[in-house]
Parts: C-alpha cells; sequence; structure tokens
C-alpha cells in the first residue's frame, strides 16, 4: 500500500536525529555526573547569608540588650563606685542575653512583640535569643500540671507564638521541661509532654524563629531515655534540641551526648550552653545524696566558652549562652536571692574566672 521509497525518505531523518539526541544526553549525564555537587543555602529564617539548611544560625549576629540588659545596668551602676568590678563584668555584658519571659512575664504577646520591636529598632540587623521558661516546676513525685494548668500553658503558647509573629528569633523551649521528667508521676509525665508536643506545634509553624526544645545534660538523663522524650513530643518538627542549659558540665561531654541523641531522633541539631560551665561542674561528696553534680549556685564556677557557630561537630549548631550568668538557682544557701534573680556578687565571680 505504501511506497517503500516513501518510508525511506520520511524515516531516515527521524533516526539520524535521534540519534544525535541520545549521544548529546550521555554527555550531558556524564558532564552533570563528573560536577561536584556544591553546598545548598536555604531561604534562612533568620536572613543570614552563610546560614545552611542545615544550621539556621550560621552567620546570626546576635543582639545585647545595651539597654536593660541585666549585665548591662549593673556595669552602668557599678561604673563610678567599682570600676575594676565593672570592666570584669563587661565579660558578661559585651554578650547576648537570652531574654527570658514566662509566668512572671505580664501581658506575653504585648510584651514579646514590644521586645522584639526594640530589638529591631536600637540593632538593625541582629537576632534576639529568647528563653521559654513557662511550665510549672514541681518536686519529684509530683503530679505537676492539673488539667487546668495545662489549658492555661496553651493559651501562654498561642498568646507568645501571636506575640512574635514573624520576628526573626532563636528560641529555647522550657529548660528542665525534659530533665525533670523522671520526678513527675504517669499522669504528669503524659500532661508535661501534651504541654510540649504543643507547644513544639505552635513554634514550629512561626516562620522566622528557629526553636529548640530541652534534653537536659549528659550527666542527667541515659540519652537513649532523652531521646525518646523527644521524639514523643515531636522533636522533628523543629529545629532541634540543647543541652546544659541548667547544668555546669563540661562542653565536650554535652556534644559527645547531643550526637548520642541525635541519631535516635532523626539526625535533629542541637545547641550547647556555655554560659557557667568554663570550670567544669562541682562533684559533691556523696552523688547518692547530692546528685552527680551540685547545680543550686555552685562556688568556685565560671564563664564558659563565648557563644559561637564553631563546633566541635556539624551537629552542633552553636554554643550559647542560655542560662544568664549571673542568675540565681534559689535559696539553697542563706542569703541566696530567689530562682532567677539577677545576683551581681555571683555574676562577678563568674566573670573574674572565665575560661576566656
Amino acid at each position: 500500500m505504501y511506497g517503500s521509497g516513501r518510508i525511506r525518505r520520511l524515516t531516515l531523518p527521524a533516526v539520524v536525529l535521534a540519534a544525535a539526541l541520545a549521544a548529546l544526553a550521555a554527555v550531558l549525564l556524564t558532564f552533570v555526573s563528573a560536577t561536584p555537587a556544591r553546598a545548598t543555602t536555604t531561604a534562612n529564617p533568620l536572613g543570614t547569608r552563610t546560614a545552611t539548611a542545615a544550621n539556621p544560625l550560621l552567620g546570626a549576629r546576635w543582639f545585647v540588650d545595651q539597654q536593660w540588659g541585666l549585665a548591662n545596668r549593673q556595669v552602668r551602676a557599678w561604673s563610678h563606685s567599682h570600676p575594676s568590678w565593672a570592666k570584669a563584668l563587661k565579660k558578661i555584658a559585651d554578650q547576648p542575653e537570652a531574654h527570658r519571659v514566662g509566668a512572671f512575664t505580664p501581658n506575653i504577646e504585648g510584651s514579646i512583640h514590644d521586645y522584639v520591636e526594640r530589638a529591631a529598632k536600637q540593632a538593625p540587623g541582629t537576632v534576639p535569643i529568647i528563653v521559654i521558661y513557662r511550665l510549672k516546676h514541681v518536686s519529684c513525685g509530683g503530679y505537676g500540671d492539673s488539667a487546668g494548668d495545662a489549658s492555661s500553658y496553651r493559651a501562654w503558647i498561642d498568646d507568645f507564638a501571636k506575640g512574635l509573629g514573624s520576628h526573626r528569633a532563636v528560641v529555647f523551649l522550657e529548660p528542665d521541661g525534659i530533665i525533670t521528667a523522671p520526678c513527675l508521676s504517669h499522669h504528669g509525665l503524659a500532661t508535661r509532654l501534651g504541654e510540649l508536643k504543643y507547644a513544639v506545634g505552635k513554634l514550629a509553624a512561626l516562620p522566622n524563629a528557629p526553636t529548640y526544645v530541652d534534653a537536659g545534660a549528659a550527666d542527667a538523663l541515659p540519652y537513649a531515655r532523652t531521646a525518646n522524650l523527644l521524639n514523643r513530643i515531636g522533636v522533628k518538627r523543629i529545629q532541634g534540641f540543647f543541652l546544659n542549659s541548667t547544668h555546669y558540665d563540661w562542653t565536650g561531654n554535652e556534644v559527645a551526648y547531643g550526637v548520642k541523641v541525635s541519631k535516635l531522633v532523626g539526625g535533629k541539631h542541637f545547641v550547647v550552653s556555655t554560659a557557667v560551665n568554663g570550670k567544669g561542674p562541682l562533684l559533691p561528696a556523696s552523688r547518692v545524696k547530692s546528685g552527680n553534680e551540685i547545680l543550686c549556685n555552685p562556688p568556685g564556677r565560671g564563664l564558659g566558652q563565648r557563644p559561637t557557630t564553631t563546633t566541635s561537630n556539624p551537629l552542633a549548631d552553636a554554643y550559647m549562652w542560655i542560662g544568664d550568668p549571673g542568675r540565681s538557682s534559689g535559696p539553697c544557701h542563706p542569703g541566696d536571692p530567689s530562682n532567677g534573680s539577677w545576683w551581681p556578687s555571683y555574676a562577678l565571680g563568674l566573670a573574674e574566672r572565665a575560661s576566656f
């Protein structure tokens, strides 16, 4: 029906063209395969050019509160009366202070909004560090928060998220939130994990606020136990976890611990607090009676490594001062201030014994 000559005239050029295209594709494939992959960057929530998808903190400049920072106010107060003390305390004042908020913060939505707005105006381009310390911590064996407390906590977290909105910040969620888990009853633990899971979900939705959640410390819980708790609150939804915020453990110990935890929580990254670990932990005479280290205002401690994103392991996003140096751990000795209170003489001692 069809003449063979006509078929040849139509198909021969097509065959040649197909062969040429196949050869070209092979060359391109070889070139692409041989080209080294480039390190990728991400549309970083903190807006830094050097940040990678893995570490959003790279390149960030942290907000140092020159106006209302605890140490900065003390430096001004001592500048004439005790200039040598003021000079020593500059070791703390020159570093970014973690802005702590909790049940003690009036009108959290308005307060946090005003704080990040002030930071943006006073030091454009810097990133505030915010610590949420809202959970109610009870003595070991207690039930923890009631249903009403949990409802109040969720409402507070909602208001915090509204106040922060699209502002840039790095958020550290609930120091002691995970580390105190063994002190809770079965019911109390379920409530605690529900609260943290809600907070993690809410903060994960914020566009410009990388969030890390408490994971205790290397000398507190076994790493597998910590990882289990982190998985139950949905740590994979946020940037990762943080360590050593209420302890004085050596940085190397915490990094090694963090790597072990990370392997069990999907490779999440972490931050180690180095605020007060320059001299390491103060070990008690009896660990049975006092635990692995003395935590309540231990004497002789010093400032640790200054905040940096240059760490000993790629899983460690940064060393930061999550626990503000100079805040009291509580009235554990006669004359000690209440928990969280600024304590100038203790801060001065930390500065004088700094590891840098």
